[in-house]
């Protein structure tokens, strides 16, 4: 398997938990754009666990406080595609948290 998530160092991860790591986007749309990613590989949200739900809820929690403190956003897209149909070019599970001035 050649996935481009899955060879990320944990050097470049902001936050992380069991399940799942933070990091910047690499094509930001915006100041402060970052990609919560799955350890596991997995496709799209439709194959997470119960336990890994909880374990995002958490983390995308903690990340929006530390954006909330770097960056100070008026709001949040919180944007996950799920199949090549709904703009899923990366078929590892992944997240973006947008911040919205």
């Amino acid at each position: 398997m050649n996935c481009i998530f899955c060879g990320i160092k944990p050097e470049a991860y902001v936050l992380e938990n069991e399940h799942f790591y933070v990091i910047p986007d690499k094509f930001p749309v915006g100041k402060g754009h970052s990609l919560v990613i799955s350890k596991r590989h997995f496709k799209d949200y439709f194959e997470i666990t119960d336990e890994e739900s909880i374990s995002l809820a958490k983390l995308t929690s903690e990340m929006k406080a530390k954006l909330d403190e770097d960056h100070s956003p008026s709001g949040y897209r919180l944007q996950m595609h799920c199949g090549e149909s709904a703009g899923q070019t990366i078929f590892h599970f992944h997240m973006h948290i947008i911040p919205k001035y």
